[in-house]
């Protein structure tokens, strides 16, 4: 009795070893095995239709693949049935997932592949630097005493690769020489009389726009001029013509030096809008793409097709005078409590986008010396004096939606040319209508 238990004992734990032995098969390299039989394969069940394989044996008869596929030699298929062989190969496991030979994941913004490399099988993962990361937010957050501000992930940007964000999210061309050395313009003011702080939102009320969000398109070079002539077109006409003007019939239409989705010149497009003008948002609705341009030379409102407005006198398209720069941050502060909005062009490195609040300054966690030149409309100044010393900041309005930052706008350090932002700075006088008289009275 002891000896045919023990027998049957053997006979299992022989079988579980042909079994783990059998699964290891799978990946081994195609043989020769059936291939090397002098009689090759056999049909139905013949037993000893057998090759040997790493100490144990694989089968060449029909039978091996009616009760499990991996008891089949490793070229049974493909010798014997001429076919590609059904039997799954190895397979990668991730997040509690298992994936078979070439499937693939998604990890933020590369792609994992399982990927078959002789008897293993491994992820290959593509090696893009991705727009957020959780090290960096992380870093950012650890660090935030000593930055001033803090960083959080963005559903919009997870998953995006950095080049994506730089190239899509931003999109100011630097204008030439020449231009960059142009002289600014003078302003006669005491600038002991600037307060600590001021904001137009609340000394202009709703002169001020609110944020947009520019999408996938490099499109701040005219997103942000058309905010900041729409404000002060508002605010210099008194509110009679407070309307949102068009940033798609810049970008569709300002083609002349300019790459539409890919970036534009400040100088070209406020030169565009001073010979051109433009129509408002309602006309011409924003897409984030730079496709044909529908508004044709000489238009105006009406040929345009656009609604006239009913407290001015004006069927010409919205314009500006010449665009001038300004000097300093106190000449900025200065237009800023007189005329309104003005325009700036910062560099945006990696860790900008993950700004939550705070007031921003270039960190060391971006882990890429990677930027782009982006537009953007100031607001308003301040200073932080809950430190020591004191922070003196601008506050901006951005052009990723109000999801972003602190409701769409960020606070910058001021002062100090932090990320550019103080080299080189528009603004222009804009052209009102003049009032319908039963409106002005």
């Amino acid at each position: 009795m002891f000896s045919k238990i023990g027998l049957l004992l053997a006979v299992v734990l022989l079988q579980v070893t042909l079994s783990v032995a059998v699964r290891d098969y799978i990946g081994l390299p195609p043989g020769p095995y059936c291939a090397s039989r002098y009689s090759g394969c056999c049909p139905g069940r013949q037993d000893d239709c057998s090759a040997p394989i790493i100490g144990t044996l694989c089968y060449c008869d029909d039978f091996c693949n009616r009760t499990r596929a991996e008891d089949c030699c490793p070229d049974f298929w493909s010798f014997c049935k001429n076919e590609p062989s059904p039997i799954t190969q190895l397979s990668c496991h991730a997040n509690g997932r298992e994936y078979f030979s070439g499937t693939s994941y998604q990890d933020n913004c590369n792609k994992c592949t399982c990927t078959v490399n002789g008897p293993i099988a491994e992820f290959m993962c593509e090696q893009h630097v991705c727009l957020l990361d959780e090290n960096m937010i992380d870093g950012i957050n650890m660090d935030s005493r000593h930055l001033g501000w803090t960083g959080v992930n963005y559903t919009k940007f997870w998953g995006r690769k950095l080049e994506e964000g730089l190239n899509l999210r931003t999109g100011t061309l630097l204008p030439e020489r020449s231009v960059m050395r142009m002289k600014p313009i003078r302003k006669i003011y005491d600038p002991n009389s600037l307060p600590k702080s001021f904001s137009t939102i609340d000394h202009f009320g709703n002169f001020i726009g609110s944020v947009v969000d520019q999408g996938w398109c490099g499109s701040s070079w005219a997103v942000s001029t058309v905010n900041v002539a729409a404000d002060r077109l508002a605010i210099l006409s008194k509110g009679r013509e407070t309307v949102r003007l068009s940033a798609q019939n810049l970008l569709a239409c300002n083609k002349r030096h300019q790459k539409g989705c890919r970036g534009g010149h400040l100088d070209v497009v406020w030169q565009y809008l001073r010979k051109n003008g433009v129509v408002d948002e309602k006309c011409y609705p924003y897409e984030a793409s730079d496709r044909g341009c529908r508004i044709h030379r000489g238009d105006n409102l009406l040929t345009a097709q656009c609604n006239i407005p009913e407290k001015v006198l004006r069927t010409d398209l919205y314009s500006v005078g010449p665009a001038y720069r300004l000097h300093n941050d106190t000449d900025v502060m200065h237009e800023l409590m007189v005329s309104g909005p003005v325009q700036a062009t910062m560099k945006v490195y990696r860790d900008f986008f993950a700004y939550a609040g705070g007031i921003y300054k270039h960190s060391s966690h971006s882990g890429s010396h990677e930027y782009r030149y982006h537009s953007v409309k100031i607001v308003g100044w301040g200073e932080d004096t809950s430190s020591y010393p004191p922070v003196k900041y601008w506050t901006v309005a951005n052009s990723w939606g109000r999801e972003w930052g602190d409701d769409g706008y960020f606070r910058i350090v001021r002062g100090t040319n932090e990320c550019d932002i103080e080299s080189f700075m528009l603004a222009a006088w804009t052209r009102p209508a003049d009032p319908i008289r039963d409106f002005d009275q």
